[in-house]
């Protein structure tokens, strides 16, 4: 019963994800990962322009900080408008459904990346455990898992043994 409880969660990981990605659609999907790292990106290279304006804040590392957080929070809020009106253009040509239905997909591809990730740390704690060895869905994964391994930094695999 053990062995189908971790094949359950792993279903609802993936239905969520799917779900959360249809919801949002695609062009959602794509656009609030774009926000982060573009984000990060934006914050890290122009918050020390930002910062000496920030004259309110008299602790410099106090005005690095916040210049970095309004950066990323403009950033995600810009690309989330823009993202919000793209779909309303989409729904407006009647695509709408396919933002939607790919959307679903991207959730869904997201879903397993993360699954296989988290069945990659799973495999190296837990070794040959009963519920690893009985489960249904983990031979789905391993093709995808030996494909994340490849894409880790070499020295995350020699220093964690994965």
């Amino acid at each position: 019963m053990g062995q189908d409880i971790f094949d359950v969660i792993i279903v609802l990981v993936l239905t969520a994800f799917a779900a959360r990605g249809f919801w949002t659609g695609f062009v959602g999907e794509v656009a609030g990962l774009l926000s982060i790292v573009g984000g990060f990106w934006v914050s890290h290279h122009f918050h020390t322009v930002l910062a000496p304006h920030l004259t309110f804040i008299t602790e410099p590392a106090w005005r690095n900080i916040a210049s970095y957080v309004l950066l990323f929070l403009g950033v995600l809020i810009a690309v989330g408008l823009l993202a919000r009106l793209l779909q309303k253009l989409l729904a407006f040509s009647f695509v709408g459904w396919i933002d939607k239905l790919t959307g679903g997909l991207l959730g869904l591809a997201k879903g397993v990346l993360l699954c296989a990730v988290v069945l990659l740390l799973l495999q190296k704690l837990f070794g040959d455990a009963e519920f690893l060895r009985h489960s249904r869905a983990l031979p789905y994964f391993n093709s995808l898992i030996s494909q994340v391994r490849g894409w880790l930094p070499p020295d995350l695999i020699s220093r964690f043994g994965l």
